[in-house]
């Protein structure tokens, strides 16, 4: 038999929303945290002991709470993000529902101390178990810290289903990890057991957010993100090959600045990288996503971890259409100076190239052969007379071009890159003429000086040398073909390697290689 229909205390229902909205210690401080950010804080710190089951404190340089507010600050449904209903279509601030510091405060010990610009002095409150014990003046800078001692001390059974402290700690970690990349404006400080993890600079630049929480190797290796469609503004990074991951744990995704999780954005983004990463591998990113409030519902949880998309479809196209179109741009193939060879012109002495040739790098490698090429060494091109360097430099030459790609709506149009084969110098010795051949008229003069003046001045001999030089026969050496057979770039391998296929095979070029070697031409040339 049921029992008679009666209204729940405020103990009772305070527990029961404990319950929906924290849920461990990681939830808790993400509901401070936020509270924090829409305070205007742009230095918060974090501490916790023993997984912040224990203890965890929450300290910031934000506005603060008045005097006179601070006992509301504790009630239920109690906010100042919102007024109106109309409030919801449109929320511009992380917190909203004005219930997570009142179900912090039902199920542990908080004690806030805050001050606000205007007062002279801060306040001190305590809370235990959702009830305020004291209220008391104290000396404090502005901000708020919320120190949360004993979490769930009176509800044993969630206490029970809590992981462990190491456990719990991660969870702490992977939540500041989150933060720290959502706020570049904004200096976190977190810190575990007495030791600090993550300190972010709060510089506004999401590289140093990125470097702080993953090191300059992988910043290094991933690609930089920044487009917009259908609406929606992406900006961010997103790492591939090396980079991916065993998990979609080091994916993120940040709407309006709100720290999300969506299956939609994952899988346009795994789309858009597909065969770029290997196998039972996922690729990393950090994405934010700037759009109009009302095409987006961030009231689905209390957990505030889950959105809903006016049009899912077109946000997933559009994610998926950037990130692709920032992979093709920023490949590892878009290094200047790298294959800038002509098919005429000296080894020695890169030819430019338009900005306009590009190449389309298919997704898939064909070919039943693989096969390394090395670049063998250049032989140094024999000089030729000013005349014909004059034709060789206004022809047109056909080089191989760069792979840079300007950016379209549409992929690049495919062109081919030509390179041509190496062939041998002829044999010099071939060309020169015979040492029995007649001295010339200016060699005889010089003879004949000899004869009454054995020592000869120093420009009498050169103009003599000089006119046997000019009455030999010169013969331009050539090792290119006049018809270099087509090859084509169809990608790169480890960020070492490039792709070239060249008629039925595939071969493997050492872009380091070949960039020493023009190198090494150019610095040769500087001498000549």
């Amino acid at each position: 038999m049921a029992g008679k229909i009666q209204l729940l205390s405020d103990e009772v229902i305070g527990k029961i929303a404990a319950g929906e909205v924290v849920e461990r210690p990681a939830a808790a401080i993400k509901e401070m945290v936020e509270n924090s950010l829409d305070a205007g804080a742009t230095a918060i710190t974090v501490e916790i002991r023993d997984g912040g089951i224990s203890y965890f404190r929450v300290t910031d340089n934000g506005s603060g709470i008045p005097q006179g507010e601070i006992r509301m600050a504790f009630e239920r449904h109690a906010t100042s993000k919102i007024t109106r209903a109309q409030d919801l279509f449109s929320i511009q601030t992380l917190g909203f529902r004005g219930e997570a510091l009142a179900s912090i405060a039902a199920v542990s010990h908080v004690s806030c101390t805050t001050r606000t610009r205007q007062d002279t002095s801060g306040i001190k409150v305590k809370n235990s178990g959702g009830r305020i014990e004291s209220i008391e003046e104290a000396a404090c800078p502005e901000g708020t810290t919320f120190v949360v001692r004993d979490l769930f001390f009176n509800t044993p059974v969630r206490l029970k289903f809590l992981k462990k402290p190491a456990t719990e700690a991660g969870y702490v970690s992977d939540l500041m990890m989150r933060l720290i990349l959502s706020r570049p404006d904004v200096s976190f400080r977190y810190i575990n057991q007495g030791k600090t993890l993550y300190h972010s600079a709060g510089d506004g630049k999401l590289s140093s957010a990125v470097f702080s929480i993953y090191g300059k190797e992988l910043l290094r290796s991933m690609r930089e993100v920044d487009g917009h469609q259908a609406g929606v503004v992406v900006k961010g990074y997103v790492g591939v090959g090396d980079s991916g991951r065993g998990s979609r744990g080091h994916q993120s995704f940040f709407i309006n600045g709100r720290y999300m999780k969506s299956g939609v954005l994952s899988a346009a983004v795994e789309a858009a990288c597909r065969e770029r990463v290997l196998a039972g591998r996922y690729p990393t990113c950090v994405l934010h996503l700037t759009m109009p409030y009302e095409t987006v519902d961030v009231n689905v949880h209390p957990n505030k971890l889950e959105v809903r998309f006016q049009n899912e479809q077109a946000v997933g196209e559009a994610i998926e259409a950037i990130v692709r179109d920032a992979l093709i741009e920023k490949s590892a193939l878009d290094k200047p100076e790298l294959l800038q060879l002509s098919t005429n012109q000296p080894m020695h002495s890169p030819v430019t190239v338009s900005k306009q040739e590009t190449v389309q790098r298919p997704d898939r490698v064909s070919g039943p052969v693989i096969r390394t090429a090395i670049v063998p060494p250049m032989e140094k091109a024999v000089s030729v007379p000013s005349d014909r360097q004059e034709k060789t430099s206004d022809a047109k030459q056909p080089a191989l071009p760069l792979m840079k790609a300007e950016r379209k709506s549409a992929p690049p149009a495919v062109q081919t890159a030509a390179r041509p084969a190496m062939q041998p110098l002829a044999p010099i010795t071939a060309q020169r003429p015979s040492v029995l051949r007649e001295p010339s008229q200016a060699v005889h003069n010089y003879l004949k000086s000899t004869q009454t003046n054995p020592v000869p001045s120093y420009p009498a001999a050169k103009a003599a040398a000089e006119a046997h030089r000019q009455e030999l026969p010169r013969q331009e050496a050539s090792f290119l073909p006049e018809a270099p057979r087509p090859m084509k770039i169809i990608g790169t391998a480890f960020n070492s390697y490039i792709l070239v296929e060249y008629q039925d095979s595939l071969l493997l070029v050492d872009q380091h290689g070949v960039h020493e070697r023009l190198l090494f031409d150019r610095m040769m040339k500087a001498f000549d």
